[in-house]
């Protein structure tokens, strides 16, 4: 194994012209606090001047402040601060040996929560609270919306705003508004938000999202618009911070999965993206007994699409390389005036024999970059050897040895990470040191949250109360690229359509557990889903 040189291009992972965030380790809880930000600012966020290794201070400012009684004393000190952890405060640790113990993040239980300037550090968002704010402006930009970001302030203060006075604009301070009803966690927590001062420089990112792969991005954005503008307002703020984080933890671990499918038709000759149909088959067990042929195929499943990831890997690498290689060529090739059309003129064009030389300027300008006995060079050489490759094959295979560490590593973290391996609401579920355990299964929580968006129709108008039980599994599958009736088509077979059936019976087994299920007999068109929600239009 070697090492693509540092100070070369070819040694970043960032491949912005494929996909909109960088594939490392994520962590939606943490996050949301900058989504509220971005909603609340109308895009803008302020970098963080809190002091994290200051708890102490804050929850002395907690204890000695007038709208808190009876916590006077050590006593009281100690109940607060028990308080403050098991409910308002996620603490992290920190330092080389990680033994420096900090305020991580506020739990989801208020709109204000940005105030405290937690958590300090952005950079494990990936840029995908960026993505989320702006994927919903380009939906609501899509139907017509003239002021987006107003609609989206508006819309995530309906939910997650009760209780709360903003302020003046940009809202730097919210605070309660000392006369709403909230739950008593609630209240401590704007107590406690009410100790920080929050920053008053606001960096801009208002720039309009313009996505390589749509299909990939803009369901994100709908189903955010359509849970607020439905749901949100008539469930508990606890709930719907549930709902919200499931909804972006799927569509966040679709994101390079679905782009994933996207770019190898491109490259492998395809002339168009898909637009409306999920690609991805993702077959969830709900039978959940280990060694049944439901569960195998939810393992095999999830290998499946990590050899995806694994191949994505190199077709970004070499798309990115392809777009570089556009600035030598003698000819500029009309690449048009999106991201997208740009995408499919690139992934054209790799065979292209001036491309071809310039994706070989840049394998020359690697083994420039290595030493002289360097193992990379080995590498190279056998590579050129190899008959019938390609320059863009020779750079793809160079590439991905050279960044193979830091790269896959990245890309498999975002798969748990996005995917909730450790999280109630996510949907992979097994022990995270065995990839052979990971299996695809849905928690009640992301399953209610899944069943909200399948009420809604296609135009986002309206929800319908009621659907044959058909109607759900195919709006699953079309919508989510869910599978529970049927195994993906790769892993069909005798056994694999046997395990399916028995998911089904498993599923609304599941769904009457949840009161959402109506079978007046056991003919299937006879078998309806009820909304797991009410709606506030």
């Amino acid at each position: 194994m070697f090492a693509i040189p540092k100070g070369l291009p070819q040694n970043s992972l960032v491949t912005e012209n494929v996909i909109n965030v960088e594939l490392n380790e994520i962590d939606i809880d943490r996050m949301v606090t900058k989504i509220l930000e971005r909603a609340v600012k109308r895009g803008r966020v302020s970098g963080s001047k809190v002091d994290t290794k200051d708890y102490d201070g804050y929850l002395s400012k907690l204890q000695n402040s007038p709208h808190v009684k009876g916590a006077d004393g050590e006593r009281g000190l100690e109940i607060l601060d028990g308080w403050v952890r098991s409910s308002v405060l996620v603490q992290e640790t920190a330092g080389r040996r990680r033994d420096t113990v900090q305020m991580g993040y506020l739990r989801p239980l208020t709109i204000a929560a940005y105030r405290s300037g937690l958590p300090k550090s952005t950079s494990r968002n990936r840029r995908a609270d960026s993505l989320v704010f702006k994927a919903m402006a380009r939906m609501l930009s899509a139907r017509g919306d003239e002021n987006e970001s107003a609609v989206i302030q508006h819309l995530f203060l309906e939910t997650f705003g009760r209780g709360v006075e903003l302020g003046p604009f940009p809202s730097t301070n919210p605070s309660y508004d000392g006369e709403s009803d909230v739950d008593i966690d609630t209240l401590l927590a704007l107590r406690f938000i009410e100790q920080f001062t929050g920053n008053e420089a606001h960096n801009r990112d208002l720039g309009r999202l313009d996505p390589p792969v749509p299909m990939a991005v803009d369901p994100l954005g709908q189903n955010l618009i359509d849970f607020l503008t439905f749901y949100g307002p008539q469930l508990p703020v606890g709930e719907a911070y549930t709902h919200l984080s499931a909804l972006l933890s799927l569509r966040l671990f679709q994101l390079p999965l679905v782009t994933a499918h996207a770019v190898r038709s491109l490259l492998s000759g395809g002339d168009e993206l898909p637009v409306d149909i999920n690609p991805c088959g993702q077959y969830f067990d709900f039978v959940r007994v280990r060694g049944h042929a439901s569960d195998e195929l939810s393992r095999m499943s999830v290998q499946r699409d990590l050899e995806v990831m694994r191949t994505f890997f190199g077709d970004r690498l070499l798309l990115r390389s392809l777009n570089d290689a556009v600035a030598v060529l003698p000819n500029q090739p009309a690449l048009g005036s999106s991201a997208e059309s740009r995408l499919r003129v690139l992934a054209g064009m790799k065979d292209d024999p001036m491309m071809q030389m310039a994706l070989q300027m840049q394998i020359n300008a690697i083994e420039a970059g290595l030493h002289d006995g360097d193992e990379g060079r080995a590498f190279i050489s056998d590579v050129r050897s190899s008959g019938g490759l390609t320059a863009a094959d020779q750079l793809t295979a160079i590439l991905v040895e050279g960044l193979r560490k830091r790269g896959l590593e990245g890309q498999v973290k975002w798969f748990h990470s996005s995917g909730g391996i450790k999280k109630a609401y996510g949907v992979l579920h097994g022990d995270l040191r065995s990839r052979a355990s990971w299996r695809y299964a849905m928690s009640d929580e992301a399953l209610v949250s899944l069943l909200c968006m399948v009420f809604v129709d296609d135009n986002g108008i309206r929800t319908t109360s009621k659907l044959p039980i058909r109607d759900v599994l195919a709006r699953l599958e079309a919508r989510f690229g869910i599978l529970i009736a049927n195994p993906p088509a790769d892993l069909d077979s005798a056994d694999a359509r046997a395990g399916a059936a028995a998911n089904l019976a498993a599923f609304t087994r599941r769904m009457k557990l949840l009161g959402c299920f109506e079978g007046l007999s056991d003919d299937f068109s006879a078998q309806f889903v009820t909304r797991p929600r009410e709606v506030s239009k």
